[in-house]
């Protein structure tokens, strides 16, 4: 076929099109009365004009035809559009004119560009470096707005780009974890995929969250969930008594290279045996190694001196136990909750399958749920303990060199952090995370829920925060501090008042009117200045769901839709079921007590690495005495209960009611 035949017949084709499709579709589209009619006859007179111009007033008819034709095709061409439906994204009541972009473009020379969503007013792509990024954001509005949703948008791009993400979810929603996943699987990342889930140890994997870090590093971690006691002196003492003797204990078991859990560390804190069982161990070493001196253990031997009294009859030396309960009551019973119970299962492992300063270093992605509606005090204390382990995993990421930092950024979003947050535990990586590479992102609902953490968290996080992303306001005191926060700007008015009168003189012997008329005519221009919001209460209170309104840099605003991640039905069944990912372990387990610190050199610390770390297994062996500590737990907790109603029917007694 030649090249004139091939162009015959794409005509051919093309003017089928418009007879069957294309005109019958734009007639059957075309907005109906009298002024299209008016547009369209116009159009027509000019092509009649254009077709009958000739002679001599043909120049003057040609002219008059163009015209008509371009008025006429302009009106029709405007009618038609204004009768389509535009995209969505100019759907908006905000009326809000959006900053200059781009704040960043996608190049080969800038991969990670994160797409944050598309403005209101053009519909143009909005995008935020990784430097921007690293400094921090915040999405906040009432619930069920877009939260969730910009943030999967940043972890599908995280996630594509091979970066890794740790997300915290205070809402615990399963759709949330299969999301994740099938995110995960769809981008070829299935094997980086941890999950924790304290509340169903069947759908996590586990985590033992003291068992990494230096002793000041785990004692800090732990006492993080107490709350602050600077303004009571007593209570301060007591704390920084706890802590000492924490680093003491846990310098000995790392001293003794053996692993150890939540459970095993509560025994010790309240066991006399436990306690002596763990001083054989290291007199047992101490004399196989008699050249092996660690300030650790001269502290050790000093906590444990401090914790002994004399026995009112014999005089001998032990162990008080009431000593003990006064000095970490409170810490111990903390790790005997998450050492029990479902929670128990995930963090009593000696191996943790999640460790988050390797998980930052090597990108993994790990997605952490906490059941704060159904445990919500123990799901508080467990997303403290992890902000105080992610804390110490940031200090280990700026310790490293420039190129082993995470690159691109590695991306943590805290969602509903007004359920587990610390300010003790969140001020600092605010401060100092982007220089170690790490973007991190809070969710949150309104202002007040976040002050309840404390008077300085909520200037923490407003403060620390480069970009703001501010959804529909749940209350008139968020959206008034939102504008507030956005700014004001001076707006001039301009007014324009007329007067006109006319008067006549009325004769009074001529008993008539005067023909003497006088007109009066003024004109007055006014010019004010003031102050208001960039964008106001009422404003924000248009925005619909899926809207959002970016604060960049405190200076730049963008009215912005989020476009929805989902997955059809069809896929999500391609896809299956969250399956945890379980890396191989290299720990070897042994409980030979004091043997194993008799076989000579074998038990030196080269050794001893070699062959796989050793747990203490001290929740084995004392199982009496936890079953008989719960029991009493329960007990008191009963006997409390039962004196606090009896308070109360006192009280009753004394008000009866009609």
């Amino acid at each position: 076929m030649s090249e004139s035949d091939v162009i015959q017949r794409d005509r051919l084709k093309l003017q089928g099109w418009l007879q069957k499709e294309g005109l019958e579709g734009l007639l059957s589209q075309y907005p109906a009365g009298q002024p299209h009619a008016r547009a369209l006859g116009m159009m027509g007179l000019g092509w009649t004009l254009s077709a009958a111009g000739m002679g001599e007033h043909a120049p003057f008819l040609g002219a008059l035809s163009a015209a008509l034709s371009a008025w006429g095709a302009h009106a029709s061409s405007k009618a038609y559009l204004a009768h389509l439906r535009w995209p969505d994204f100019f759907d908006s009541q905000l009326g809000l004119q959006s900053a200059e972009l781009p704040l960043c473009t996608p190049t080969t020379s800038n991969p990670h560009a994160y797409l944050m969503g598309y403005t209101l007013d053009k519909g143009q792509a909005l995008h935020l470096s990784g430097e921007h990024l690293c400094r921090h954001f915040l999405a906040a509005g009432m619930t069920g707005v877009g939260k969730t949703v910009s943030s999967t948008l940043l972890m599908a791009q995280q996630m594509s780009m091979g970066g890794g993400v740790l997300w915290v979810d205070g809402k615990l929603d399963p759709d949330n974890m299969e999301m994740f996943f099938h995110l995960a699987k769809w981008l070829g990342r299935e094997s980086d995929v941890r999950m924790v889930h304290p509340a169903n140890p069947k759908l996590s994997n586990t985590y033992n969250f003291i068992a990494q870090g230096s002793p000041d590093q785990v004692a800090s971690r732990i006492l993080s969930t107490l709350p602050s006691t600077q303004s009571n002196a007593g209570s301060d003492y007591y704390k920084q008594a706890a802590n000492q003797g924490l680093i003491c204990v846990i310098g000995a078991i790392q001293w003794l290279g053996m692993a150890y859990n939540c459970m095993d560390l509560a025994i010790l804190l309240t066991h006399p045996k436990a306690l002596l069982e763990l001083d054989e161990k290291i007199n047992a070493r101490l004399r196989l190694l008699a050249h092996e001196h660690d300030p650790c253990i001269a502290s050790f031997k000093l906590f444990l001196e401090s914790c002994k009294s004399s026995q009112p009859l014999s005089g001998k030396l032990h162990i008080d136990t009431r000593k003990l309960r006064d000095l970490f009551g409170g810490v111990a019973g903390r790790l005997f909750v998450y050492g029990s119970g479902t929670c128990g299962e995930v963090t009593n492992a000696y191996h943790s399958e999640v460790d988050l300063f390797e998980g930052m270093r090597q990108g993994q992605l790990i997605y952490c749920a906490l059941p704060t509606m159904a445990q919500h005090l123990s799901a508080q204390n467990f997303g403290k303990i992890l902000l105080g382990d992610l804390r110490s995993a940031v200090a280990q990421l700026q310790a490293l060199p420039k190129v082993s930092r995470p690159d691109p950024p590695f991306l943590i979003w805290l969602d509903e952090v007004a359920s587990y947050g610390s300010a003790n535990a969140l001020a600092t990586p605010f401060q100092q995370a982007r220089s170690a590479h790490i973007a991190l992102g809070v969710g949150f609902q309104e202002h007040a829920s976040v002050e309840e953490l404390g008077p300085s968290f909520l200037s923490t996080i407003l403060g620390n925060t480069y970009n703001k992303l501010l959804f529909k306001p749940s209350d008139p005191q968020t959206a008034k501090a939102w504008a507030e926060m956005m700014g004001r700007q001076r707006v001039f008015e301009t007014s324009v008042s007329s007067q006109r009168s006319r008067s006549r003189a009325f004769d009074f012997l001529g008993l008539g009117w005067n023909r003497k008329m006088a007109d009066t005519q003024a004109q007055t221009h006014t010019r004010r200045e003031r102050e208001e919001y960039r964008l106001s209460v009422e404003r924000l209170a248009r925005l619909e769901i899926g809207q959002a309104v970016l604060l960049h840099g405190a200076t730049q605003l963008y009215g912005l839709r989020i476009p929805k991640l989902s997955f059809l039905p069809h896929m999500k069944q391609e896809l299956g079921g969250v399956v945890i990912q379980r890396p191989a372990s290299t720990f070897k387990p042994k409980s030979q007590g004091l043997a194993s610190f008799k076989s000579g050199p074998s038990s030196s610390s080269k050794l001893d690495h070699e062959r796989g770390q050793e747990g203490l297994f001290f929740y084995k062996k004392y199982e009496r005495f936890i079953s008989e500590w719960a029991s009493s737990e329960q007990s008191l907790g009963l006997i409390k209960e039962a004196r606090e109603r009896a308070k109360f029917q006192k009280l009753g007694a004394l008000h009866p009611h009609a």
